[in-house]
């Protein structure tokens, strides 16, 4: 009995220093890989979240654009430009950013661009453009005006027949044949520009601005979506009777930088080979046979601020333009095609 109520000394011995340090040793392996895992997928979490913010900035920014490329040239049920008059009668195309609502005005020229400089541009100065191509549009909004006109705004009141180009104060002056739609003037600038957003190092991303006339006869700047770092703009023109023969319906088409597009050809009111032909009909400039009918556009999209894990020694092409980088920021290239109306 007595030796049964002795203690088991081996039973109740304590581990080793060599079994705590291999239990030690074992222990922080696990902690350092849970940790490497962890660490990795917060970086990954941070890649995708990137990358992710990237081709949202690139979706909602070449919506805006292709969209606006789309309408322009839309003036209400109007063919063209040709019956519109009023007290703020369209001008004539310039490729000039004038002050106040000219801009505006010149509806002959639905769609406009600059390659890669803003110079003749005096609503987009030095101080503000960064780089890249311009592309201007005009149309009139598709949504009629039901309330009360702003006094300074630019308005078109038309009906299939007529249209009354005009400000807000003297929509009396421009009473069209009934019935008729009142409809504003819209007309947009996009450019690249530094961004109002500061980054940790304290500098600015760049981003997609945009120029846009304003309720009070002037233009506005507006910045539209951070990181858009390029955009660049070919034109698709297409060339009416290549052989010279009047009535070929053969079309040739050719993508053009906007600094290779005239003015005749910008100004061009058919995209078709019987609307061709119905033009030469009603006027004597037989020599127009080109017309602006796409646009193909492309966005260089990048994180707002820099990554020090990322590399970037890449060359992007966009048309003609190859834009080359050496730097830790992150890009995606995008590129649609819109087909124009004229």
């Amino acid at each position: 009995m007595a030796n049964d109520l002795k203690s088991d000394n081996s039973a109740q011995q304590g581990l080793t220093l060599i079994e705590i340090m291999i239990a030690l040793v074992i222990g922080s392996v696990l902690i350092a890989g849970a940790g490497k895992i962890f660490i990795s997928s917060k970086r990954n979490v941070g890649v995708q979240l990137n990358l992710q913010q990237i081709q949202e900035n690139a979706r909602y920014a070449l919506d805006l654009i292709s969209r606006d490329l789309r309408r322009a040239g839309y003036f209400g049920g109007l063919n063209g430009i040709t019956a519109i008059e009023g007290t703020s009668a369209p001008l004539e195309p310039t490729g000039k950013c004038p002050p106040g609502n000219a801009w505006g005005r010149m509806l002959a020229r639905p769609v406009f661009g600059l390659n890669d400089t803003n110079s003749g541009y005096a609503c987009i100065p030095d101080s503000d453009y960064l780089r890249g191509d311009i592309v201007v549009t005009r149309y009139a909004h598709p949504v009629a005006v039901t309330g009360a006109l702003s006094d300074k705004q630019l308005y078109l009141r038309s009906n299939l027949t007529e249209g009354a180009l005009f400000i807000g104060s003297k929509s009396d002056e421009n009473r069209i044949t009934e019935p008729g739609i009142v409809q504003k003037i819209i007309s947009r600038a996009y450019y690249i520009r530094a961004s109002t957003t500061l980054c940790p190092d304290g500098s600015q991303p760049p981003a997609l601005w945009r120029e846009s006339l304003h309720s009070n006869g002037r233009t506005i700047a507006e910045e539209l979506v951070t990181g858009v770092e390029q955009l660049q703009l070919q034109y698709g023109v297409i060339d009416f009777n290549p052989d010279n023969d009047i009535q070929s319906d053969g079309v040739s088409y050719r993508y053009l930088d906007a600094d290779h597009v005239t003015g005749s050809v910008w100004n061009a009111p058919f995209n078709t080979a019987s609307e061709w032909r119905e033009w030469l009909e009603l006027t004597s400039n037989s020599a127009a046979r080109s017309a602006v009918v796409l646009a193909r556009v492309w966005l260089l999209v990048r994180a707002a601020c820099t990554e020090p894990a990322v590399v970037n020694r890449r060359t992007y092409a966009m048309g003609s333009h190859h834009y080359a980088v050496d730097d830790h920021f992150r890009r995606q290239l995008y590129s649609t095609t819109v087909q124009l109306r004229n």
